[in-house]
């Protein structure tokens, strides 16, 4: 993700995980461990899919299950308002949106 942000750009990125702060934390902290760096963004925790809900993104594939409340995989861009400037969301969780996608869509807001 640091690709996305250009240097000194007032940009903050933050991902919502339904697992608790502790899991996320460990999760992070594994990734920098194996070579790849800090994530460079925080770890939202979500564990009662309230905000996920709120959104409409929980995947009913999940309904009943364990990771019930797990959300489809989604980016929003928001402007300095809040408002949505750009969305994707997926059905597939290995379909993501490309950090040029993101970054194109960040840029747009300052035209």
């Amino acid at each position: 993700m640091r690709t996305l942000k250009q240097p000194n750009e007032a940009l903050e990125i933050y991902a919502i995980s339904i697992d608790p702060p502790d899991k996320s934390k460990s999760l992070a902290e594994k990734i920098a461990a194996d070579g790849k760096g800090n994530l460079g963004f925080l770890i939202l925790s979500d564990p009662g899919s309230k905000t996920i809900d709120a959104w409409g993104l929980r995947d009913p594939a999940y309904k009943g299950q364990a990771i019930d409340g797990v959300p489809h995989p989604a980016v929003f861009v928001l402007d300095k308002t809040g408002k949505v400037a750009w969305s994707r969301i997926e059905s597939d969780y290995k379909v993501r949106p490309t950090n040029a996608e993101i970054r194109a869509a960040l840029d747009a807001l300052g035209k």
